[in-house]
């Protein structure tokens, strides 16, 4: 899925529950996987949910681990099941787990525990060492754990890579654990031709800070997929289920849905009834989307001007959110969905002026300067109404083309507009710039007197506690999932550039 060759980063971890806990799930496909399909007779007297089921399990197949779990090799099962090649204590232990186990058998994608001692641990040192141990500790330092070879390590290694025996005296004590694909070749007899191993993830868990350091880091296997060493038409992805994480987040998540919701419920219950001789009228209008602006990262500021005859409780000034372009096929859209709720009161019996409503869409560029990219203008009138409408945009600019191109390239242009009230009546002022055509905006709004929003609360029933309650969940499993997926993005984007700074350095 991915074409880079060093997508591969470590990730930090801290976990809140013990380790024992901790779900460990591997994530394999074949790019060519679509030639490994079964034939048309295999489907034939399936269900349409069966052979979707299949066609799951034969596109992606998954391995599940937990911590410390021991899986076997092919080349370790028949190595431990006889007695006589077991020498050591843990040897001798594996000879008793595979023949105590009758439908224990060996898997292609298995495990090395910290027993095994098969990878060298992650190692620091003191300040004040003899110069001997010093130089080996840097030496240790250097390594790196994704390029240690895969080929059988001797005891005496072993021994070396012990935490309990690390040469550089550091105090933290280190428990690891390494998932690896077994690609090796074997003969009739189960022996072992050429040895080819891959570690596809690797854990480090330091006891004494209680942080697990993983490496590669958790990644999706849709856009982010890692790629076997050697084995490049093999693609997996790592996931891990800290269960405290997923469950802390949701239920805050739940709280923080819960609070809003209880606070729009209590504006409802708390409605007052205006006093005698005025009328409420509410307004919803929603800042939808925008299009064909040429700069990117954009976002809209809105002002709001109130008739002298009303009053109005709201936001009448803010922006939304900084949007990245969409490409379509006629387009380049942004996207937005910013919502204002306005209450205004006024007097009965008078007929209130128009809303005046200004957009202005901004863009940022990399190096942080703000462009104004266009102005628009709508009058809203208070009858009821809903509607929704493409407001074109214009852009105001020096009169001298030249001058005006460079001051915006360079220091992103000047503000020539003073006072808004210009787009609303421009015969009323006398401009020394010119307007050019540049986007447009895309708004809707909906205009409710206080009558109609007594007819809709009546005629709607109230929404029982389990029916809050589900919807709070699915919406907040909803928001969840693109909450982690922008953060797992962003956790990536910001390695990469901390990978480039210390290039750098």
């Amino acid at each position: 899925m991915s074409e880079f060759i060093c997508n591969k980063f470590a990730g930090v971890h801290w976990p809140k529950l013990p380790l024992e806990d901790l779900s460990i799930k591997i994530k394999m496909k074949s790019k060519e996987s679509i030639l490994a399909l079964p034939t048309f007779e295999d489907y034939r007297d399936k269900t349409c949910e069966e052979n979707l089921h299949i066609l799951d399990n034969v596109t992606t197949e998954e391995h599940n681990f937990r911590w410390q779990n021991k899986v076997f090799s092919k080349w370790e099962w028949h190595r431990y099941s006889d007695l006589y090649n077991c020498n050591s204590e843990i040897e001798l232990k594996y000879h008793d787990m595979i023949k105590g186990l009758d439908n224990y058998g060996h898997k292609k994608v298995f495990t090395y525990i910290h027993e095994d001692y098969q990878l060298p641990l992650p190692v620091g040192c003191k300040k004040k060492v003899e110069h001997s141990m010093v130089r080996l500790s840097d030496c240790f330092n250097r390594l790196n754990l994704e390029d240690v070879g895969n080929s059988e390590v001797s005891s005496s290694m072993k021994r070396l890579f012990r935490s309990e025996d690390n040469m550089s005296l550091d105090e933290d004590r280190w428990i690891s654990m390494h998932i690896v694909l077994d690609c090796s070749q074997y003969n009739e007899d189960s022996q072992i031709l050429y040895k080819e191993e891959h570690v596809l993830v690797s854990l480090f868990h330091n006891v004494s800070q209680n942080y697990l350091i993983v490496t590669p880091n958790i990644n999706n296997i849709e856009y982010n997929a890692y790629s076997v060493e050697n084995q490049p038409e093999i693609e997996y992805g790592v996931e891990i289920d800290f269960r405290e994480e997923i469950e802390t987040e949701l239920v805050e998540l739940l709280n923080s849905l819960l609070k809003k919701w209880e606070k729009e419920q209590k504006k409802l219950l708390s409605f007052v009834t205006p006093s005698l001789g005025r009328k409420n009228v509410f307004v919803t209008f929603e800042i939808v989307s925008a299009v064909d602006f040429d700069m990117d990262n954009l976002y809209i500021e809105f002002h709001i001007k109130i008739p002298d005859d009303l009053q109005c409780t709201g936001d009448l000034h803010g922006r939304t959110h900084t949007s990245k372009c969409l490409t379509t096929d006629d387009h380049y859209q942004w996207t937005y969905g910013h919502c204002l709720e306005l209450q205004l009161e006024s007097a009965t019996g008078t007929d209130p002026g128009s809303l005046k409503i200004f957009l202005e869409a901004i863009s940022v560029d990399w190096w942080g300067r703000h462009r104004t990219e266009g102005y628009s203008y709508l009058p809203l009138t208070l009858e009821p109404e809903e509607h929704e409408r493409r407001l074109s945009c214009v852009r105001p600019q020096e009169l001298d083309a030249v001058k005006a191109n460079n001051r915006r390239f360079f220091v992103g242009g000047c503000h020539l507009i003073k006072d808004l009230d210009v787009l609303a009546n421009p015969q009323l002022h006398n401009t020394n710039f010119s307007y050019t055509s540049t986007g447009s905006i895309t708004v809707r709004w909906r205009t409710i007197t206080q009558s109609q929003v007594g007819a809709a609360r009546s005629a709607a029933p109230a929404p029982s506690a389990p029916g809050r309650a589900a919807a709070l969940l699915s919406g907040a499993e909803a928001v969840l999932r693109q909450y982690k997926k922008a953060k797992a993005t962003l956790t990536a984007a910001t390695r990469s550039v901390e990978q480039l700074d210390g290039s750098d350095g």
